[in-house]
């Protein structure tokens, strides 16, 4: 085996080892994923409502990151694809719906103080 092959193997090894990881501890719930899509703000029967901007801004976070790692299986070794530009539009708008939205709950919140 050559000494790339040996280094790749090591780094997927080291990346799924890091994930499976991060996965016991949130199953496990030593990694706190509570209230992570909910907003600041309680209802008056204590549960939190969701978030739709936390929401969206998962789901293309989510969409995004496994179409880029689709297209890095596909590429030939040792290069990287190049980002598309409808992808980083994705990203943008979603990143800045989420902080109008939050602007947005800030600003209400002072002003019914």
């Amino acid at each position: 085996m050559s000494i790339a092959r040996i280094l790749h193997l090591e780094a997927l090894i080291f990346l799924y080892g890091l994930a499976g990881t991060v996965a016991y501890q949130m199953l496990t719930g030593r990694i706190n994923v509570s209230g992570l899509l909910a907003q600041k703000k309680k209802v008056k029967r204590g549960r939190p409502n969701t978030s739709p901007e936390r929401v969206q801004l998962l789901l293309a976070t989510l969409a995004a990151a496994s179409n880029y790692l689709g297209q890095v299986a596909r590429a030939p070794a040792g290069t990287l694809p190049d980002i598309s530009y409808q992808w980083l539009y994705l990203m943008g708008g979603s990143s800045g719906i989420y902080a109008l939205g939050k602007a947005w709950n800030t600003l209400k919140h002072k002003k019914s103080r």
